[in-house]
């Protein structure tokens, strides 16, 4: 999965933000003329901090594309000081989780990735986060802890990707019975056509290839 949303999921949720944050502007319509006047006022501003927020967001994504890291690490700092708890800080920690990975710095990737966990509002970016940790254990071969951070209460409608990497941790390890058993419960979960469904599958068959040869290796053995 990409460490990036698509432009449609980033605007939801920006959306979402703004929504949040404005929320009790319809209740102010009823208030006076000096009410009004400071709800607009508080309008402008919340509507002026994202568009600070957004140049900041533009200037944090052209720094990492560039992969300029110094820069990329002080523009995010300033992100996280000046405007917390928005879809922009979100999406930056994405950002450089993506530029730590690129330069093989597992460490400090997984940090970008556990500050999504511990402070996005946006379940669905806690989600990839967990995702993306649990493929970076899995590439250092820690097989027990990429199943570690896939455990929680609720998978959402990511449900099918974690059960997919449980698979790919399940076949690292030699488990194919249990990898088997995860690629099947991700292809329950998905309908035929549907993204992923065609290579969850591929990736099935390809178990059951390696599950069969062990047993005819077995009984040659026993043989």
């Amino acid at each position: 999965m990409d460490d990036n949303l698509t432009d449609q999921q980033q605007a939801e949720l920006i959306k979402n933000w703004l929504k949040e944050n404005s929320k009790f502007l319809i209740g102010g319509l009823v208030l006076g003329v000096s009410g009004f006047f400071g709800i607009q006022f508080f309008q402008q501003n919340k509507l002026k901090e994202a568009e600070m927020a957004s140049q900041l967001y533009s200037e944090i994504e052209f720094a990492v594309k560039q992969q300029r890291l110094s820069q990329a690490q002080s523009l995010l700092q300033k992100m996280d000081t000046d405007f917390a708890n928005t879809p922009y800080q979100d999406q930056g920690h994405l950002f450089m989780a993506k530029l730590f990975m690129d330069s093989v710095d597992y460490e400090n990737a997984i940090l970008q990735l556990e500050f999504l966990i511990e402070n996005s509002t946006e379940e669905s970016l806690q989600h990839i986060a967990r995702i993306r940790i649990a493929r970076i254990k899995l590439q250092q071969n820690l097989y027990n802890e990429a199943l570690q951070v896939l455990e929680t209460e609720s998978m959402g409608s990511f449900e099918a990707k974690y059960e997919e990497i449980k698979g790919d941790i399940f076949s690292k390890k030699g488990e194919f019975l249990e990898a088997q058993a995860a690629y099947l419960k991700a292809l329950d979960l998905l309908l035929p056509g549907e993204f992923d469904y065609e290579y969850i599958q591929m990736k099935f068959k390809d178990i059951q290839s390696e599950d069969l040869n062990d047993a005819e290796a077995s009984k040659d053995g026993n043989a």
